[in-house]
């Protein structure tokens, strides 16, 4: 399993995890994501079919992601190429380049085990830091 980094956005990915396990980790909703991508492709005037034709996945599939149903991350990452947007919009709706963002996914990542050792870190740097 890797942290996958795309586009400014930090993702779980085991390369056969669906994007429905993912979000579940990161808190998103797929039929925000799916109206997110009904909207970004609306505004470029491309229909379902012309933006399948143009990523190579089917209107049907395309549909599917469209309406919250199931799909995997690389199909995502395909549409987001299509768009010619970055994954951040699509998951959140809009472009996210705040390192405290950043730093949040990551920590929605992590174990509670993980997120102690994280605290401790951030502890001694501010520790070290006001000396």
């Amino acid at each position: 399993m890797v942290i996958l980094y795309y586009r400014r956005t930090f993702l779980l990915y085991d390369g056969i995890i669906s994007v429905g396990d993912v979000m579940s980790n990161i808190k998103i909703n797929t039929t925000k994501i799916g109206s997110h991508i009904v909207k970004l492709r609306k505004e470029q005037h491309l229909t379902q079919e012309s933006l399948g034709k143009k990523i190579h996945i089917s209107p049907t599939h395309i549909s599917t992601v469209e309406n919250g149903g199931s799909y995997s991350l690389n199909t995502l990452i395909t549409i987001c190429d299509g768009l010619d947007t970055r994954l951040d919009y699509i998951l959140y709706g809009n472009i996210r380049d705040n390192s405290k963002d950043n730093l949040i996914d990551l920590l929605n990542l992590c174990t509670d085990k993980d997120i102690a050792i994280l605290e401790s870190v951030a502890h001694t740097l501010i520790d070290f830091k006001e000396r």
